[in-house]
């Protein structure tokens, strides 16, 4: 049986518990509801299936049967409202708890650390400039760190600007070779798929918060901002939708292709509802 520290999910957790021991040893859910004193026998089916929902009275009784430990029992307490979130906020508090706990008895994995890599707005833009800018011989050799935090704009203090190298490094999207300089890698970020959108989600939510300072540290000709209203119907949000994305893939071309790149802009797409029809 996997650790349970490998789960995000308790549901899963709970449907691989089950699996293995009716395997080894034709464990039912009768047993499993008699281990937990519950007298429903289909109680742990719901729970798998995502009917029903673990109760903050059932949780030690769950983990008892499960036999975990204090810490283990500490990880899936906190687990359980994590899972049966409604809200990213909520979700994100939890699963910054979770990570938190794994972090301090040193079991945190690459899948976190990836998660990591989209709580800062300005790691992939530091991981774009590697190339932009040489502060990989500053004083004595070493990384001149204030250099590069300066770079940025909004700019951030260099000790932020190192962290934020040294995650790279680890992550494997950025090396640095014998002379110095550092180069960016085509390492690809990929994490499960619950906590890549709850990575993604916070990212988006960063960035647009940045767009909205955009006018008081760039000038006019380093800016196009604009915004449209629009009233339209389905088809003719999803026709925008398409070429939105076609235009998107079409812009990423470029910029692959660019020859000589000097800078680092962000991009946002942000098509929204603000309003609909009054339902009779």
């Amino acid at each position: 049986m996997k650790s349970v520290y490998e789960y995000t999910n308790y549901r899963l957790f709970l449907k691989d518990f089950y699996e293995e021991r009716k395997e080894q040893e034709g464990f039912t859910y009768r047993d499993f509801s008699k281990l937990t004193g519950m007298n429903s026998t289909s109680w742990l089916l719901h729970l798998i299936k995502g009917s029903k929902n673990l109760s903050a009275e059932s949780v030690l009784r769950v983990a008892k049967a499960l036999k975990l430990n204090k810490a283990e029992t500490e990880y899936f307490e906190i687990m359980v409202p994590f899972t049966q979130a409604r809200t990213n906020g909520v979700k994100d508090h939890y699963y910054q708890r979770m990570l938190g706990l794994k972090r301090k008895l040193k079991i945190a994995k690459i899948g976190e650390e990836q998660y990591d890599y989209y709580t800062k707005w300005y790691h992939p833009v530091i991981r774009s400039m590697v190339s932009k800018v040489d502060f990989g011989k500053g004083p004595h050799g070493a990384p001149d760190y204030a250099l590069l935090a300066r770079c940025l704009m909004p700019p951030i203090p260099a000790r932020e600007a190192k962290k934020s190298v040294r995650l790279l490094e680890k992550l494997g999207l950025i090396s640095r070779g014998k002379d110095g300089v550092f180069i960016q890698n085509s390492a690809v970020i990929s994490t499960g798929d619950e906590v890549a959108s709850l990575s993604v989600i916070n990212y988006h939510k960063q960035v647009s918060r940045l767009a909205e300072g955009a006018h008081d540290i760039s000038t006019k000709e380093e800016r196009d901002i604009s915004a449209l209203t629009l009233g339209i119907g389905e088809e003719d949000f999803l026709r925008i939708k398409t070429r939105i994305q076609a235009f998107r893939k079409e812009i990423m071309d470029m910029a692959m292709a660019a020859e000589s790149p000097d800078r680092v802009y962000q991009l946002n797409f942000q098509l929204f509802p603000v309003g609909k029809a009054a339902k009779p």
